[in-house]
C-alpha cells in the first residue's frame, strides 16, 4: 500500500500532531515508576547469573553553575572537593553493596560518566573514580568507555589526564555558539575555547568526539543557529546530538529565569532543524534514529546501516542489550525486566547507603509479554525506521499507520499477514508519533514535546 504523498507542509504536519508523546528511550517510560517496586527486586535481579558483560553509567551530580535550560539532577555548588570526598566516598560503598550481591565478578564492555559536570572532579578525584571502579569490575580490553565534560573548564592536560586513565569518547556541549543565545540561558562558553578543547581531545587522540546541540532556545533565529552549525562544521565531531529544547517551567522550575517572549516559533525551529538535517547529511554524516548524526564512518553509523543500533536511557548506543547499571544519586538501571532509579536526593541517596541498602527510590517490573513485544517494536520504530507487525493481532494500530501513511509519514505494505511500515523522510521529524501507536498509554504517561 503505496503512502500518499501529503499536501502538508513540515510545519503544518508538525502542527497537526503536536501533542506531547515520550522520548521512547526505555518502554514502559521513567512515567511508569512506582514506589513499589525497590530495593528487594533490585537485589533479586543482581544475584542473577550472567554470561554477559555489562554496561555501567556514573552520574556525577555536581555543577560549578545552572545552565538554565537543563533538566538533569544536579547540585550547582562551588565547594569543589568538599562536597566531592563525600560523594566518592559512599560511591564506594554502593560499587561494594553491588558487587556483593552479585554472584561472580561482574564484567564492563562500556562505561560512561555523566551528570552533572563530571569533569568537577579535579585530576585526582577522577582517578580515584577510575580506580573504584576497576576494584569492583573487570574492564573488557576493549572497553567503551566515554565522559561528558563542561569544555568552560577544559585543558589540555585534562584531555591527556583522562585518555590516559582509559577513556576513548569524549563529549561537550556547545548548545549554541551565539553569545546572546548563551547569555539568555546562562551558558557563556566561547567558540574560541570550543575550538580549543576540540583540539586538545584530538592531540589527546580521542577516538570519539560528540557535541550537543540544542534548537529551540531564546533568541535562536535561523541566521544564528547556521552560525552554529557552521562551527560544528570546522569541529567536524564523530557524533552529533542535535536536541529540541522542551519548555516545561511548570516542571523544572531553573526554566522559569528563561522569558519564554524570547523562544523560537515552530516555523523558526523546524526550520533550524531542517537546515541543520541537510547541512549535516550533505557533509558526510548519517542521520541516526532521532536527534543523533555520525560519520558514516563512525561504528553508530554501521550499527545503524546493519541493523544493530540499540536505544536505552543514555540514547543510541552500539552495545546491544547490554543490562544498564546506574550507580550514583538518581541513576537508573535497565535490565530485561526490571527498571530501577536511584533516590533523587543526595542525602536520601547516602542515607540509604549508610543503612547498608541499596539506594532505590522507584522502579517497574515488566514481564507482561504483550509490552516486551510492544517495546521490541518501538524499539524497531525508534532505532530503524522500519517495523514488521502482525496486522491480525495489531488491526487498531494498522488503521493508525493508515492514517500516517495518508500525511506521508510512514510507506505500507502487505505480505500476507505482515504489515511493513517504512517511516518517510517527513515522518523521521515525528519519529516519536510513530513509535507512539504500539503505546497504549501514552497519552496518559506522555511528556515533551513530538518535535524532534
Amino acid at each position: 500500500m503505496p503512502a500518499v504523498s501529503s499536501p502538508l507542509s513540515p510545519i503544518e504536519l508538525l502542527l497537526k500532531y503536536d501533542k506531547p508523546v515520550p522520548r521512547y528511550t526505555s518502554y514502559p517510560t521513567a512515567a511508569a515508576f512506582s514506589t513499589a517496586v525497590g530495593e528487594q527486586q533490585m537485589r533479586a535481579q543482581l544475584a542473577q547469573a550472567r554470561d554477559a558483560p555489562l554496561s555501567l553509567y556514573v552520574h556525577v551530580p555536581f555543577c560549578h553553575h545552572a545552565c538554565w535550560y537543563c533538566g538533569c539532577n544536579r547540585i550547582t555548588t562551588q565547594l569543589g572537593s568538599k562536597v566531592v570526598e563525600p560523594f566518592l566516598a559512599t560511591l564506594a560503598q554502593e560499587l561494594e553493596l553491588i558487587t556483593s550481591v552479585m554472584p561472580a565478578r561482574p564484567q564492563l564492555a562500556q562505561l560512561h560518566w555523566g551528570g552533572g559536570t563530571p569533569n568537577y572532579l579535579n585530576a585526582e578525584e577522577q582517578r580515584q573514580l577510575w580506580q573504584l571502579i576497576s576494584e569492583h569490575f573487570d574492564l573488557e580490553p576493549d572497553l567503551e568507555a566515554s565522559i561528558e565534560v563542561n569544555p568552560d573548564f577544559f585543558s589540555l592536560e585534562e584531555a591527556q589526564h583522562l585518555r590516559g586513565l582509559g577513556f576513548n569518547r569524549i563529549s561537550f556541549g556547545i548548545q549554541d555558539a551565539n553569545l546572546e543565545v548563551q547569555k539568555a540561558v546562562n551558558r557563556v562558553v566561547s567558540a574560541e575555547q570550543m575550538r580549543n578543547a576540540m583540539h586538545w581531545m584530538r592531540e589527546a587522540n580521542f577516538e570519539s568526539v560528540n557535541v550537543d546541540l540544542i534548537c529551540g532556545l531564546p533568541l535562536q533565529t535561523p541566521e544564528r543557529f547556521e552560525a552554529t552549525m557552521k562551527l560544528v562544521r570546522e569541529l567536524r565531531p564523530e557524533r552529533i546530538s542535535l536536541f529540541s529544547f522542551a519548555y516545561l517551567p511548570e516542571i523544572l522550575p531553573m526554566q522559569r529565569k528563561i522569558n519564554p517572549d524570547e523562544l523560537p516559533s515552530q516555523r523558526q525551529r523546524i526550520s533550524m532543524l531542517d537546515n541543520a538535517n541537510r547541512l549535516l547529511t550533505s557533509h558526510g554524516y548519517d542521520a541516526i534514529g532521532m536527534d543523533h548524526y555520525a560519520l558514516s564512518e563512525d561504528t553508530l553509523a554501521i550499527a545503524a546501516r546493519e541493523g544493530q543500533l540499540h536505544r536505552n536511557f543514555q540514547g543510541y548506543t552500539t552495545g546491544g542489550e547490554l543490562d544498564l547499571l546506574g550507580v550514583g544519586p538518581t541513576a537508573i538501571s535497565q535490565f530485561t525486566h526490571l527498571f530501577s532509579q536511584n533516590k533523587r536526593e543526595l542525602k536520601e541517596w547516602r542515607a540509604a547507603i549508610e543503612a547498608g541498602e541499596l539506594p532505590v527510590e522507584r522502579g517497574l517490573e515488566v514481564n507482561d509479554p504483550d509490552v516486551l513485544e510492544r517495546r521490541a517494536l518501538i524499539k524497531q520504530v525508534m532505532c530503524h525506521f522500519f517495523v514488521e507487525v502482525d496486522r491480525g493481532r495489531f488491526s487498531s494500530e494498522w488503521v493508525d499507520f493508515q492514517e500516517l501513511a495518508k500525511d506521508g509519514l510512514v510507506e505500507l505494505q502487505s505480505n500476507g499477514d505482515l504489515g511493513e511500515v517504512t517511516v518517510t523522510t517527513e515522518g523521521r521529524w515525528l519519529i516519536r508519533t510513530i513509535a507512539a501507536v504500539f503505546d497504549p498509554q501514552q497519552r496518559k504517561q506522555a511528556s515533551g514535546s513530538r518535535l524532534v
